[in-house]
């Protein structure tokens, strides 16, 4: 089983999931390529380059078939593997992901990557993109980073009061190893562009695994939601009041998704 976290966080993200789901799967949780300890994408992958860098991680372990989650823009890349390679996916769980169209300036991402990636996707339609990586690498400054370790503790607590979370000792790790490890670089460029220019509404509509959604309720009216049982997807929805961080505003979505890979085929 395989884990995927959102942009500008790492595989600590998957918290309260893991000592449930520890005790009946080899769960390997994974940093976004180019975003903490992944190695990175050496170009501007297209929707099927997305999916070949799980593919690769499958068969280095030789796995026929793979239970995948992924949470925010992790689960775009799980919904790219899901859609190319429908057969080695035996489950897919898409934490509040997929079914909306990438807004041009993302909201669920950590600040400078929200306004960064508009900004690059601009200079590559120019040419201008590897001039912009290399003044980034040229930058040795705590800029690069998320923000400066003197910050965290403040970000993190304006963060689970603006997400209306309960800190958690799982929580404040997750919040800190994204901001240590996560960095403005050029081999991040690559990944932030691949994913702002993809369509995963499109791929969603045809999705053919098992696929478990956990979406705040208040997110439903987006019409590939509305439009699961007419086009007989085989997506379950589960809904949750809050925001964005599903899982860790709801703990029993862990116990939620474990029922799902025991009973839901």
């Amino acid at each position: 089983m395989i884990f995927l976290p959102a942009m500008g966080w790492t595989a600590e993200s998957a918290g309260p999931l893991v000592s449930v789901l520890e005790e009946r799967y080899h769960f390997h949780r994974l940093d976004l390529p180019g975003l903490g300890r992944s190695e990175p994408l050496s170009k501007i992958p297209t929707w099927k380059d997305l999916a070949l860098w799980i593919h690769q991680y499958c068969e280095q372990h030789q796995w026929n078939q793979v239970r995948i989650i992924g949470h925010s823009l992790g689960g775009i890349m799980a919904l790219a593997y899901a859609d190319h390679f429908p057969d080695r996916v035996y489950q897919l769980v898409l934490l509040d992901a997929g079914y909306q169209p990438i807004p041009r300036f993302p909201q669920d991402i950590a600040t400078p990557f929200r306004y960064l990636v508009p900004a690059v996707n601009i200079l590559a339609s120019l040419g201008g993109v590897k001039l912009l990586t290399r003044w980034i690498g040229e930058r040795r400054v705590p800029g690069n980073a998320l923000s400066v370790p003197d910050t965290w503790e403040q970000e993190f607590q304006e963060f689970v009061e603006h997400q209306h979370l309960l800190i958690t000792n799982e929580l404040r790790e997750a919040f800190y190893t994204a901001r240590k490890l996560v960095t403005i670089n050029p081999l991040a460029v690559n990944l932030l562009l691949g994913i702002y220019r993809s369509k995963p509404v499109t791929a969603f509509s045809r999705l053919k695994p098992a696929t478990l959604l956990v979406v705040p309720e208040h997110m439903t009216h987006y019409s590939p939601l509305t439009q699961i049982d007419e086009k007989g997807l085989p997506i379950l929805l589960y809904e949750v009041n809050g925001g964005h961080f599903v899982h860790y505003a709801h703990p029993e979505v862990a116990y939620v998704i474990r029922d799902f890979f025991d009973h839901w085929n």
